[in-house]
């Protein structure tokens, strides 16, 4: 599969953030066949016809569409280019993690690492034209790169990815603040860094050094649902990239993702999809289904 990976010295100068037009950027393009980025993307289409398949998730463009994707999620894309309005925006976390000293910035915004909710906001136009405003602002400090520009496009940047999060926890009922007790955005650091290791509230709550009801409690503040539910939607999401993805047997799969058998991993699959592994990869490896 391929990977993008960033490229910081574009510009001449190093830059751990890009953003750009789709209809004035010549070589902008949709990689049709599944492939990944070690960045974070996103897609914020004005005007656009097609559809993105990611984290498992097909879903059609529509006016004033945005999409958010996080490193190494794996996607594809079928897009008409020849008629197409909007902002392809990517970013390094590093960016903004450093800057403000916060590694946990990226995990306090909803629309990244989201198993449970598409990662997928369509605005009103009025909402787009605030947005387009901001964008507009900041690719003019890239183009016109100054001693304050990285000041600048920093703070338009954290306000933009905000404003973002609060829209987006509006759509889905989600809690909008970002400056919450810590816990629950470790909590899902370390459930992107162990989810094919841990797969119990016990072990998460250890990891945290805090009891499973206190897990419970934040979770259920922040998401609206238990801290097992999260776990198993996290995990699912994991076992569906390896069927789509990879050639590995079901067995395979099992031991990568830590259960103790492959008869687990299916009856664990097929009490929340409702098929087994193996239908599910028939259906739907290499994104087939949408293509």
């Amino acid at each position: 599969m391929r990977i993008f990976r960033f490229k910081k010295e574009k510009y001449g100068f190093e830059l751990q953030m890009d953003l750009h037009k789709f209809e004035t950027n010549p070589n902008v393009f949709f990689e049709v066949s599944p492939h990944t980025t070690d960045f974070f993307e996103i897609f914020i289409f004005e005007k656009a016809t097609g559809s993105i398949d990611l984290n498992n998730y097909a879903l059609n463009i529509e006016e004033n569409s945005l999409f958010f994707i996080s490193p190494y999620q794996k996607k594809s894309c079928k897009i008409n280019t020849s008629d197409i309005k909007g902002f392809h925006l990517v970013f390094q976390n590093d960016f903004l993690s450093d800057f403000f000293d916060d590694k946990l910035f990226v995990y306090r915004l909803h629309y990244f690492y989201n198993s449970k909710h598409s990662q997928y906001l369509q605005i009103t136009k009025n909402e787009y034209k605030k947005i387009q405003l901001i964008l507009n602002e900041i690719i003019s400090e890239i183009e016109d790169f100054q001693n304050d520009s990285l000041h600048i496009i920093r703070s338009l940047l954290y306000f933009y990815l905000s404003k973002l999060n609060r829209l987006f926890s509006i759509k889905y009922n989600l809690s909008y603040k970002t400056q919450d007790s810590s816990v629950i955005y470790k909590f899902k650091e370390i459930l992107e860094l162990n989810i094919r290791k841990f797969h119990s509230v016990k072990e998460y709550s250890n990891a945290l050094n805090i009891s499973r009801q206190q897990l419970n409690k934040v979770v259920k503040e922040y998401f609206g649902c238990t801290s097992k539910e999260i776990i198993n939607y996290r995990l699912l999401q994991e076992i569906k990239i390896e069927l789509r993805y990879s050639n590995k047997t079901i067995s395979e799969i099992a031991s990568a993702i830590n259960f103790s058998e492959a008869n687990n991993l299916s009856r664990f699959f097929n009490k929340l999809e409702g098929i087994t592994p193996s239908m599910y990869r028939r259906n739907y490896q290499n994104d087939s289904h949408s293509l």
